[in-house]
């Protein structure tokens, strides 16, 4: 499996997840959001201006995800919209 995020400006560097390994909340905060997400998006909007919009798996829902985007993303599409 594979995680990336695209965009008009461009591609973030894509994560491979190893074969068995259930993505679970924490570990997409950790592994996507924390590890890739941050400290790529700024290569294509250093300004920090961008929306992040995601699918609607569960780790994408929790709640804890929806309070991590809050507190990190500029801006972003929450489960609720």
């Amino acid at each position: 499996m594979v995680w990336g995020a695209v965009s008009y400006n461009g591609k973030i560097t894509l994560k491979f997840i190893e074969e068995g390994v259930k993505i679970n909340t924490k570990h997409y905060q950790n592994e996507m959001l924390r590890s890739t997400l941050m400290p790529n998006i700024s290569t294509l909007y250093s300004d920090n201006q961008w929306i992040f919009q995601q699918d609607s798996a569960p780790a994408h829902k929790a709640k804890s995800t929806q309070q991590w985007l809050v507190d990190n993303c500029p801006d972003f599409i929450s489960s609720e919209e």
